[in-house]
């Protein structure tokens, strides 16, 4: 498996390079060939524009924790997917802390939200991307995922010093795609490379995801806002949304 990640990556860059786009440059008043902007680029131009915070991060870590602890079934909760944790968290904190739920000024019964799970339809979990002679295979993440990816980020975040925080916030970005990748296909007129995105580390699976073209990013990040969709129908209290993280749990 070693050898195989060295090998996609230099056939990602030679993709980019296949896929160069003509670009007018005024100066010159004629047309030159770029690679298109891949990940890794799209990534450090978000830098300085991404807000967003690592509490999350910790809870997905914490909350995987509980449900390891607290599940009373033989069940292999690593097959259990990330919307699973929603219902599980919601319906912990009605059972153990408070069926009323303040949001916006506004007293819920979490107990309608609960009793509305069941009549979710479960949406379109996989999704196949083709891009040339480059198949990428989504999934929505399990849990097990979810909490190695973002674990990653939260140790880096870490280490970091504070003047590192803006550059770690933003891998909060990339790492999110990282989540709902499962296999990564190329195909040759010799044979396939397949990369099994659940065997190889976190940083291999960075290594990779980094080379992808914008056009293969942005049909990912396509997919997660589909999911994301899915996923506010197991949150919507009124006409809002709860925010399940720890603050949830805070009563």
């Amino acid at each position: 498996m070693a050898n195989t990640v060295p090998d996609i990556l230099k056939q990602l860059d030679d993709l980019n390079k296949q896929s160069g786009i003509e670009i007018f440059v005024p100066s010159l008043q004629r047309t030159v060939k770029f690679k298109p902007l891949n990940l890794l680029q799209q990534k450090e131009l978000l830098k300085s524009s991404i807000e967003e915070t690592l509490t999350k991060l910790t809870f997905i870590t914490s909350f995987y924790n509980i449900i390891q602890e607290n599940i009373l079934e033989t069940l292999n909760i690593n097959r259990l997917y990330i919307f699973d944790r929603i219902a599980i968290a919601v319906a912990l904190r009605s059972a153990s802390l408070d069926t009323k739920y303040t949001l916006n000024d506004t007293v819920y019964d979490l107990t309608d939200v609960i009793n509305n799970f069941s009549k979710i339809e479960i949406s379109r979990i996989k999704n196949t991307i083709d891009f040339q002679n480059l198949t990428v295979e989504l999934e929505v993440p399990f849990l097990d995922v979810d909490k190695e990816i973002s674990s990653s980020v939260l140790n880096k975040f870490k280490a970091s010093k504070t003047e590192d925080v803006k550059t770690i916030v933003s891998e909060l970005f990339i790492h999110e795609i990282l989540k709902y990748i499962k296999t990564v296909t190329f195909k040759s007129e010799d044979n396939d490379t397949t990369i099994d995105f659940n065997t190889i580390k976190v940083d291999s699976k960075l290594a990779i995801a980094e080379k992808f073209p914008t056009a293969i990013t942005n049909q990912i990040l396509d997919f997660i806002k589909e999911y994301r969709d899915f996923e506010n129908q197991y949150t919507k209290i009124g006409d809002s949304n709860i925010e399940v993280d720890g603050s949830f749990f805070a009563i």
